[in-house]
């Protein structure tokens, strides 16, 4: 008699509607590590990313200019990823946010974050 395997767990994103899954074999977690579940909806990390910097937009001028807007959105992702993992090395929050190391130095002053650098 065959073996009746359970099925995949996947989730999709809301957003950009990537998809992960685990094999049935797996021990599978309620959600993957790094996604949220917010008003019925899942959302990856990469668009939650996304999402913190449009919601910084919010409320800005319309004759705001297109190069402020973009420091905004760059900030916001840059404080939402700060505070996910003050931990991660800046050049991996510089990475993951689309922006330069400065820039995320510059937060961890401006947020009262210690530089989590391995000591040379």
């Amino acid at each position: 008699m065959p073996k009746t395997i359970a099925p995949a767990a996947d989730w999709t994103c809301a957003r950009c509607e990537v998809t992960v899954s685990w094999m049935a074999e797996v021990e599978r977690p309620e959600l993957p590590a790094t996604w949220i579940e917010e008003d019925g909806e899942l959302f990856c990390l990469a668009c939650r990313r996304e999402r913190a910097g449009e919601a910084a937009l919010v409320g800005l001028d319309e004759d705001t200019s297109a190069e402020r807007r973009r420091q905004v959105e760059s900030r916001a992702r840059i404080d939402f990823e700060m505070k996910r993992r003050p931990e991660r090395q800046d050049n991996r929050i510089a990475q993951a946010c689309h922006t330069s190391v400065k820039a995320v130095q510059q937060a961890r002053v401006r947020l009262g974050l210690q530089s989590r650098r391995p000591a040379a």
